[in-house]
């Protein structure tokens, strides 16, 4: 769980504060990035900004209905948008055009396992972002957090054995409709080569947790990712180790065997993590 997470975000921790009103520019690139993923079906009501305290790195919200999106901002890398339950159209979560020829009329309405789930994200993929899933390898995982159950069909790309910045994710809820979708729409970068073999990775994670090593009862495979750190692209080892109180996490870079952002996550804070 831990490793999923981390290889999937840049763990930084960042202190928020309300930003000026959304200018003209940032309102009508998140408003094309909402008609590119759902059409006409969504009208935005309202805007909000939020720096990150990173330079000019800010988050563009845009609200609509029962929902909301995400943008990242200046690189307009990541997009992501939350569908609340709600029982009409177009507040509620999204239905799939065409769905019901792609899966079946039965699935469409009410999917009714993982390969369901995962046909009614594809026609939503072939129809409004063939990008996400070109060249990608495809997942799906049941996910009951929040108390909304559904599935989660998530696209993602490698080189070799790296997991590359491109994220696509589909959140299908028991309707058969769309009620989640996170994108990293990142091109492939060049990266550094892999230099640090997994277990000299390791002998560095351990220096930074010498009075937790006998605390640990488990230690998952861990994923070699690209990450943006300083202005550059880099591969790391995500090194996640479970103990009984929570998890300690820390990221290695692959080539020079540096060591970023180690951390002890308590257990409850993990549960609350998707």
């Amino acid at each position: 769980m831990g490793a999923a997470v981390y290889a999937s975000a840049d763990l930084v921790v960042m202190n928020h504060t309300v930003a000026p009103p959304a200018t003209s520019a940032q309102k009508a690139a998140i408003d094309q990035r909402l008609r590119d993923a759902f059409g006409s079906a969504y009208r935005v009501t309202g805007y909000s900004v939020t720096t990150t305290g990173f330079e000019d790195a800010a988050t563009v919200t845009a609200y609509f209905g029962n929902g909301m999106a995400e943008l990242s901002w200046p690189d307009q890398w990541d997009f992501t948008v939350q569908i609340m339950s709600a029982t009409d159209e177009p507040s509620g979560a999204f239905s799939v055009p065409g769905a019901a020829a792609g899966a079946g009329a039965a699935a469409a309405k009410r999917p009714v396992g993982d390969k369901d789930a995962v046909l009614i994200a594809r026609a939503y993929a072939d129809r409004f972002a063939p990008w996400g899933a070109r060249n990608a390898k495809v997942k799906v995982a049941r996910s009951d957090d929040g108390g909304l159950p559904g599935w989660v069909v998530s696209w993602r790309r490698y080189e070799g054995e790296v997991v590359l910045p491109h994220r696509f994710d589909v959140r299908i809820d028991e309707e058969g409709r769309v009620s989640e979708l996170t994108e990293r729409k990142v091109a492939d970068p060049q990266l550094p080569p892999v230099r640090v073999t997994e277990g000299e990775a390791w002998k560095t994670y351990a220096k930074s947790f010498p009075e937790r090593a006998d605390a640990i009862e488990e230690k998952p495979d861990p994923t070699l990712s690209a990450q943006f750190r300083d202005g550059e692209w880099r591969v790391d080892w995500l090194l996640v180790a479970t103990t009984s109180t929570g998890s300690l996490e820390a990221a290695v870079d692959a080539t020079d065997g540096s060591i970023h952002d180690p951390v002890e996550i308590p257990l409850a804070r993990n549960s609350e993590v998707p």
